[in-house]
């Protein structure tokens, strides 16, 4: 019996779950990386210490749903992490989003309470307020504190201002702009966080291990595939491919850029390996004014490694660049680029097995928990 066959085209997170899902579903699936590594952002690097930690920034696993946390642990064991994350401003660390404990420390208990106080009569008994909201009440005081919180939180480039809404830049800075009426330090307030004990990148290998999943690395598909506009077929190694096509890389390379290259966000990293059990008190510190570093985070934090040292990897502020120029990151949503992607979606569409999937093929943020449910919902439309 010859089995259904299908195409991915890159393997990040998006790109594994996705040929996982199609190699159950009895695909013969082939999947091609342009780099040597799978997982993308997700990539992780092992330090001279033995710890592990995220290259390209803090991923952390957090869902609502028992489904999806359910399906990530068939590849991998998980466990419980509350993350936590804390801003420098106003010359103190505070816990971020801003909670009960951070406007005790910042302005003083009965300042706390009043403030606290007038949010519960403005929204009722909302646990987290965005700031929008704070700056669009008619009460004065959360109007300052919603002042506050753009002057010296939501600065530079960490965060994106589009009219009077905050965009978080990818999902690990999503909680910035609220304030939790709460004491509770977590970031996330998701009924599953956890992080898995072997790292990302073993749970993304044990999905390609798969009898009917060929993966080839150090590939450029477009080498390979190609899209003819004429009939909206698309051609593997020049003949005609009939099943579905996974791509994941930004959607521009796809079209050769005809419409301009979209452009993305991106920081260097520093790492520094220390002698010393841990550096700071919690796994992630932003700090928005400084120039040169905007978010320090300690690894073994988040990793639980029972390993002598710790890692640090800095942040440095963002810059914008083309996907033309190095390797896409996270999308710049202005007007221009909206408008850009519109087009190149549009032509994406002319082809009926072509599926875009993950935070670069479609332009926009995406969490760990989006991509795998984009990915679950593509297969059942199949």
């Amino acid at each position: 019996m010859i089995k259904k066959e299908a195409l991915v085209i890159g393997l990040g997170l998006s790109g594994c779950v996705a040929a996982r899902l199609l190699a159950d579903a009895g695909y013969q699936v082939t999947c091609f990386e342009k780099e040597s590594n799978i997982g993308g952002s997700l990539i992780e690097l092992t330090g001279s210490n033995g710890i592990r930690f995220q290259y390209f920034g803090p991923h952390i696993f957090h869902t609502n749903s028992e489904n999806i946390y359910a399906y990530l642990k068939r590849f991998g064991s998980f466990y419980p992490y509350s993350h936590r994350v804390m801003v420098n401003t106003s010359d103190k660390t505070v816990p971020l989003p801003l909670n009960e404990h951070s406007l005790k420390t910042l302005w003083g208990d009965i300042q706390a309470r009043n403030l606290i106080s007038r949010i519960h009569a403005a929204f009722g008994d909302v646990k987290r307020v965005p700031v929008d909201k704070l700056i669009d009440s008619k009460d004065p005081e959360l109007i300052d504190l919603g002042r506050y919180i753009i002057e010296n939180i939501l600065i530079s480039n960490i965060n994106l201002k589009d009219g009077s809404a905050f965009q978080a830049l990818d999902d690990s800075y999503k909680n910035d702009a609220f304030v939790d009426t709460s004491d509770n330090d977590c970031y996330y307030e998701d009924k599953y966080q956890a992080m898995p004990v072997n790292g990302f990148i073993s749970i993304l290998d044990n999905m390609l291990s798969h009898p009917d999943i060929s993966v080839f690395m150090n590939m450029d598909a477009l080498n390979r595939v190609a899209v003819l506009e004429e009939s909206g077929t698309i051609l593997l190694d020049g003949a005609p491919f009939k099943g579905p096509v996974v791509f994941t890389p930004s959607i521009d390379s796809l079209f050769g850029s005809r419409y301009g290259a979209l452009e993305y966000r991106y920081s260097n990293y520093s790492v520094e390996t220390l002698d010393i059990e841990f550096k700071n008190e919690n796994a992630v510190i932003i700090t928005p004014k400084d120039k040169d570093v905007i978010r320090t985070y300690e690894s073994k934090y988040m990793t639980l490694q029972d390993e002598s040292g710790t890692t640090i990897v800095k942040e440095s502020p963002y810059f914008i660049m083309s996907s033309g120029a190095m390797e896409p990151f996270e999308p710049v949503h202005s007007e221009e680029n909206l408008a850009r992607y519109g087009k190149y979606a549009k032509l994406a569409a002319q082809y009926r097995q072509l599926h875009l999937l993950g935070h670069l093929a479609c332009f926009k943020n995406m969490s760990i928990e989006d991509c795998v449910e984009q990915a679950m919902a593509f297969l059942a439309a199949l």
